[in-house]
């Protein structure tokens, strides 16, 4: 049996071997030849067999640890007569033979990644894979370990009949590769909706299971939810706006998952699409479940539900000025952006901390992941899905180990990779275990980093050269160990520009100052080699695969680690359990970018609504600042767990040539100040009074928008309603969306422009989510955009109004718009019309 050793350190001169997928194409030669003979013969294509489904492992998701036997069966459709090969990931052949009938039992391979390749009297496609683990022991070794995952078990976990390789739950499965990897900490969603359908219903679901299956192992859960109950929402499409009820329920879920959920976040991108309402309207709710989770369980880590822009929006700001940091003691992010962009990430997270005096509050990132790999490139047994190809799934190897140790080195205190679970999104396959709940290559990167790393403490980064990445590490022995790669175009470039054929490696010699002996070096997946110190200098072969390298004396960090901060919300003797909430009436709208409201007239009516989430009378007083309120009473009693609702006529103090204010509630009760119900004005139909419109007429002729749907898409004039018109028909199994895209063309530039206006009306009504977009290119379905999201649509005309602000810095570069919607079902009509570009001054005119 021929071993690789992926080119660690060792001084000898390494055997011969296929580069990657050289050794893999070879094999797969004559199968290809075979499938030509198919097609020339007139046979359909599905007569060959896909290996990756008639192999299984005895192991869960072809998981196994140091130790386990390496056992294997095939499905009788597999047939007879059948030999197999077993390779590395990079290639290199390490067994082969023929197919016992009895089943394949393997002599113990070092840990790694491998793939079994068949041939025999049947023709065979791709191929099972299988890996090894380090042995996992009963308990995370680490119980507050910074690698993490987000598993999504409890929604992407859900069987599926039409998953023919696996239409059960996996909710057991999952859980076990999630011990098996060795996190002490796994993050997981509920659906309130689910648990809480009436005000008097409370149910498990799989959602409390499923975090004791984890817990029972010793991890602890993050836990997210949104999707408020009907019976929640009032008057709000998205957000709940019954505070009592947002408490009552984050108390009972709280309670009832204590001992395995340690950690809670009260919705989840809520800076991005998964709710229309404003900045101050989630701010309320934050606090509401912020108080119940504390009552359920006093020892939680409270998040905010995860931004996800960045820069940072005002919408953000706007949360913080709503005093929302007395609320919770971590501060909770999403990524997706390129490791090239992580320093400057970090510092804006902590610089915009430091503003709003939280500067040691720890940062956790419950979502990061890649775009590096693309769209997935072939195709799936499951029906309309693609799947990653051998060498994307490794670029998702290659950025995991990564990623996580740089944020970990800028002092993020814990990071949940994104995701476990099998998860695609039409052609983005996202899961580190596939559709058929087999262990993709990047689990085995991840569980080999944990394993090296997980009970270690980092130390900072070594300077080895400027194409040279390296950190050190203390083990809980005292001994140290590096984990080192040199830069590749993960490290370097946008997403978009990454090589997905893996075919620049990166290959060089280092040099550490070490005493004389042999050092373990592990590769990506933990297949061991050795490195021999000679005369003080250690040589280690590296390439653009981070390895680990153990046993290591005397190092000291160039650049130190930045340390991760404490968990603690902001300090206040404030009264935290009086919580204002308000519903603007339609004399106010609230802006596109949901931190800003303005007023069409000089004055607007609107409900105060003030909690007591205390089982203590209340009795004070509301005042107000940035205008004048009518309305207010002199003093209020409120009953425990009672609310008031005050009608309030606010006017701002604005002077005329100014578009900026701000309207403030805050108060003194039994005592105590309370937190601000703070809403920043502006008024940008003033703003842009002194410019004009124009309509965009073009968009009424269909051909001028260029299909851009996941389904089957048609625009046509509508004469009756002197619109322009979709409509989009989605096969089954497919993310839903629909957004056609008209290019600008000659005086359709939006140089100058403030924002647009248009209307618009759908049938069904309510799609999941409806969103602006503004390109800077005109290819079609290209990155280069900015999304602005608006209130859904119903089924009778009405008008929306997008600001750019924030959003679009430069309109000018502006080429091309997609205007459209995600529909909840599979046949989905809208319509637009009187689409209005705004401009801010008549010079944009001429």
């Amino acid at each position: 049996m021929e071993t690789n050793s992926g080119g660690s350190g060792s001084k000898k001169e390494p055997a011969k071997k296929p580069h990657l997928l050289i050794g893999i194409l070879e094999e797969l030669q004559m199968k290809s030849l075979i499938v030509l003979l198919f097609l020339l013969a007139g046979l359909p294509l599905w007569a060959t067999i896909d290996a990756g489904g008639v192999v299984i492992a005895a192991s869960p998701a072809g998981i196994f640890q140091e130790g386990e036997l390496l056992r294997f069966t095939l499905k009788p459709e597999a047939g007879n007569n059948v030999r197999y090969t077993i390779r590395d990931w990079n290639g290199s052949k390490v067994a082969e033979g023929g197919w016992p009938v009895e089943g394949l039992t393997l002599s113990e391979l070092p840990r790694g990644y491998y793939q079994i390749f068949l041939a025999g009297d049947k023709s065979f496609t791709n191929y099972a894979s299988f890996g090894v683990v380090a042995k996992i022991p009963k308990r995370p070794a680490n119980s507050d370990m910074y690698f993490a995952l987000d598993s999504a078990q409890s929604w992407c976990g859900v069987g599926r009949p039409h998953n023919v390789r696996f239409p059960k739950n996996g909710f057991k499965l999952i859980s076990e590769a999630a011990r098996r990897s060795g996190v002490a900490w796994v993050r997981d969603r509920l659906t309130w909706r689910d648990m809480q359908p009436t005000l008097n219903e409370f149910r498990n679901c799989q959602y409390i299971p499923n975090g004791w299956l984890l817990g029972e192992t010793g991890i602890k859960i993050a836990n997210t939810y949104h999707d408020a109950p009907k019976w929640a929402r009032r008057n709000s499409k998205d957000l709940p706006d019954d505070l009592r009820g947002t408490y009552r329920f984050a108390e009972k879920v709280a309670k009832a998952a204590k001992g395995c959920t340690e950690a809670w976040e009260f919705w989840n991108e809520e800076d991005a699409g998964f709710t229309v309402e404003s900045a101050w309207d989630y701010a309320a709710c934050l606090k509401a479940a912020s108080l119940g989770f504390q009552k359920g369980n006093p020892k939680a880590r409270i998040l905010n539900g995860s931004f996800c822009k960045y820069p940072l929006r005002n919408y953000t700001q706007t949360v913080m000025d709503n005093d929302a940091a007395f609320y919770f003691d971590t501060f909770n992010f999403h990524t997706y952006d390129p490791i090239r962009n992580y320093p400057t990430i970090i510092v804006g997270l902590r610089k915009f901390l430091e503003r709003n005096r939280v500067p040691d509050m720890p940062i956790w990132l419950t979502e990061t992941g890649t775009n590096a790999p693309g769209m997935a490139t072939e195709q799936s047994y499951y029906p309309k899905l693609k799947r990653y190809s051998h060498t994307q799934e490794i670029v998702v190897a290659e950025f995991i180990p990564k990623s996580q140790v740089i944020f970990q080195n800028l002092g993020v205190e814990r990071n949940f990779f994104f995701v476990l679970s099998p998860y695609n999104e039409g052609a983005k396959d996202w899961g580190l275990l596939r559709k058929d709940y087999t262990a993709a290559a990047g689990y085995f990167a991840f569980a080999n980093m944990v394993a090296e790393l997980g009970k270690a403490r980092i130390l900072g980064e070594l300077q080895l050269g400027d194409d040279v990445k390296a950190y050190l590490y203390r083990q809980p022995d005292g001994s140290q160990s590096i984990v080192i790669w040199t830069l590749s175009d993960v490290d370097t470039e946008n997403n978009e520009d990454v090589d997905v054929s893996r075919s620049k490696v990166g290959e060089k010699e280092v040099h550490l100052n070490q005493p004389d002996g042999n050092y373990t070096v592990r590769n990506l997946f933990g297949t061991p080699d050795q490195a021999v110190a000679r005369n003080g200098q250690l040589p280690l072969a590296i390439d653009r695969y981070p390895r680990y390298v153990h046993g290591l004396a005397g190092l000291k960090a160039d650049i130190p680690a930045v340390f991760p901060g404490v968990s603690a919300k902001r300090e206040t003797q404030a009264d935290r359990t009086v919580v204002l909430r308000c519903d603007l009436s339609e004399d106010f709208t609230v802006n596109s970018n949901r931190s800003s409201a303005d007023l069409k007239n000089e004055s607007g009516k609107l409900t105060l609504f003030v909690c007591n989430l205390s089982d203590v009378e209340k009795k004070g007083t509301i005042t107000v600042s940035g205008g004048r309120a009518s309305g207010l009473p002199s003093e209020i009693t409120i009953p425990p767990m009672g609310e008031l609702q005050l009608p309030i006529d606010f006017t701002p103090e604005i002077p005329a040539e100014k578009f900026n204010g701000k309207m403030e509630f805050g108060g003194t009760f039994n005592g105590k100040a309370i937190t601000r119900l703070s809403v920043p004005i502006f008024l940008f139909n003033r703003s842009v009074a002194a410019g004009f419109k124009r309509e965009l007429k073009a968009i009424y002729n269909p051909e001028r928008w260029r299909n851009n749907s996941s389904g089957t898409m048609r625009s046509e004039y509508d004469k009756k309603e002197k619109a322009i018109r979709f409509d989009v028909e989605f096969p089954a199994f497919v993310d839903r969306w629909i957004y056609p895209e008209f290019i600008l063309k000659g005086n359709e530039s939006l140089h100058g422009a403030k924002g647009v206006e248009f209307e618009i009306k759908t049938t069904p009504s309510m799609p999941k989510e409806s969103v602006f977009m503004v390109v800077m290119d005109q290819k079609s379905e290209h990155d280069k955009s900015v999304l602005i999201r608006f209130p859904m649509p119903s089924a009778e005309w009405e008008k929306r109004i997008i600001t750019f602000d924030e959003f679009v810095e430069r309109p000018e570069t502006v080429k091309m718009i997609r205007l459209g919607i995600n529909p909840r079902v599979n046949k989905q009509s809208y319509w637009i019309r009187n689409l209005q570009i705004i401009y801010g001054n008549k010079e944009s005119e001429k």
